[in-house]
């Protein structure tokens, strides 16, 4: 058997989604890829709905990929959604500092 050490998708579909967390559910889609635009498409279809759409404040939750924690992502989510802001926690907790 051959191993590699390169990666390729094959054809795997990446599947994006929030969760409503008042409401329990989840939204999501599929793309062909991920990054800033699938990201985006994925903001798009929720804040354009009810009722996000309507609402004062939306919090995202994210986490530190590059799809959505870079500064294209940072720059063209206000402009296009001015009610949503985003916290991307840490995912350990930071050691002691000596």
């Amino acid at each position: 058997m051959r191993v590699s050490h390169e990666y390729r998708r094959g054809g795997a579909l990446a599947y994006l989604a929030a969760y409503d967390v008042h409401h329990a559910r989840f939204l999501g889609r599929c793309e062909p890829t991920t990054g800033i635009v699938p990201f985006m498409n994925l903001v798009t279809q929720v804040m354009t709905s009810e009722p996000y759409a309507s609402a004062k404040r939306v919090f995202w939750i994210v986490d530190n990929g590059s799809s959505h924690g870079g500064e294209a992502a940072k720059t063209a989510w206000p402009r296009r959604f001015p009610t949503p802001s985003w916290s991307t926690p840490r995912s350990t907790p930071p050691g002691p500092t000596r």
